[in-house]
């Protein structure tokens, strides 16, 4: 039996043997820390007038268009030429009455529906939504 625990030991001494004369080769699946390059991007303008500065509203002619939300008017302050037909659409799923104060009024708009109105005259002119109260202007030149 000694002959048996004599080869045992020199097997195991052979075999750690050979395992330090390999090399450790490197993992394929570790990818080395390399940034790619950064494009260059163009410079992001604001969204709004920048504080401090007073956003003019754009003057439009022959027509302009208006939606009506949930929430009011886009865009809530509209300037335009004299002549000019504003259509206002209504973009809600609710139904919706547009009101010139003092003047016109729209039938009851459903989804989808327009109304419009042609500003002859020069003046400023307030418009309200007749079943949930919102405001808007409209300047005509």
């Amino acid at each position: 039996m000694e002959i048996k625990h004599i080869l045992a030991v020199l097997v195991v001494i052979m075999l750690s043997g050979c395992a330090a004369e390999v090399e450790e080769q490197p993992d394929e699946t570790v990818t080395p820390d390399v940034t790619p390059p950064v494009e260059e991007q163009p410079p992001v303008e604001p969204e709004g007038p920048v504080e401090g500065e007073v956003e003019e509203p754009e003057v439009v002619g022959g027509a302009a268009d208006v939606q009506v939300l949930r929430g009011g008017f886009d865009p809530e302050e509209l300037t335009v030429s004299a002549g000019t037909v504003v259509t206002w659409k209504n973009m809600d799923d609710r139904v919706h009455i547009v009101v010139l104060v003092g003047g016109e009024r729209s039938p009851t708009l459903a989804e989808g529906d327009i109304f419009e109105y042609e500003f002859e005259e020069a003046g400023t002119f307030q418009v309200m939504d007749a079943v949930f109260g919102f405001k808007g202007t409209v300047i005509v030149e």
